[in-house]
């Protein structure tokens, strides 16, 4: 069940939550959404690639990786790494086979969902554009709830359309199988970057459309499922314009 307490500001750009951001124009990070699954025997593979990303982009890039389809099925016995939120985005860009991968949302070379081979040019195609936001976040633990807190500060006019602030829950090192066709099928593989739970809507809180200079503020309050581990999790937010065009995704610590 999510639970938030929200909290809108629009303020200038001297108030509290600036502190997170910088008011200097930043071009956008990138959000690779990597759709996998236990039983697919090329997706060791794309999450080799998402790791050597990482390692080049550090904190640029957020990787996601979302467990739907019919590969992500468990067989009996196995852990089920599906959910509400994965599965209704997986059908959104009506994904049909793994490894898949949609980054910031946007087109690269005029497609939307990209084969691993061309994650890294989509996210080197990103991280060149500028963007009308600045966010920031930050999260702490409290034994029972995640609060998190996200800022963001328009260094331009949005475009078009209203933005939206979503947030989700990701956990790294959860042991369990995974086929692999190049290194043999494993059973204590190290699944990382797993989605585990939208706190907003799967496609997030609806901030309206600002000018330059304009301060969002949310604050949110989740409680924490107890088989999650939280020292292994991070909180991942984002600003975006609509089901499209994310404009920054930060990825903090969950537990502070």
């Amino acid at each position: 069940m999510k639970k938030t307490l929200t909290l809108l500001t629009l303020l200038p750009a001297l108030a509290f939550g600036q502190s997170l951001v910088t008011d200097l124009p930043q071009n956008r990070t990138a959000m690779l959404e990597d759709f996998t699954g236990i039983h697919c025997g090329y997706c060791p593979d794309g999450h080799a690639i998402m790791a050597s990303l990482a390692a080049v982009h550090g904190s640029n890039l957020v990787n996601i990786g979302i467990h739907a389809g019919g590969y992500a099925v468990p067989g009996a016995g196995e852990p089920d790494f599906r959910t509400p939120d994965g599965n209704a985005i997986n059908t959104y860009f009506a994904i049909s086979a793994n490894p898949m991968g949609v980054v910031n949302r946007r087109p690269s070379g005029g497609v939307t969902v990209l084969n691993r081979g061309a994650w890294e040019g989509a996210v080197n195609a990103a991280l060149a554009l500028p963007s009308p936001v600045n966010v920031g976040v930050e999260s702490s633990y409290d034994g029972t709830n995640l609060t998190v807190h996200v800022v963001g500060l328009y260094t331009a006019n949005s475009p078009a359309g209203n933005d939206f602030i979503s947030v989700l829950v990701k956990e790294n090192h959860i042991i369990g199988p995974q086929t692999d066709y190049a290194n043999g099928d494993h059973t204590d593989y190290d699944h990382t970057h797993v989605l585990r739970d939208y706190i907003t809507d799967t496609w997030g809180e609806d901030v309206g459309n600002h000018t330059v200079g304009e301060l969002i503020e949310r604050t949110y309050v989740f409680p924490v499922p107890a088989a999650w581990n939280v020292a292994n999790c991070e909180v991942v937010a984002f600003v975006s314009e609509d089901h499209s065009e994310v404009y920054q995704a930060r990825a903090v610590a969950a537990d502070g």
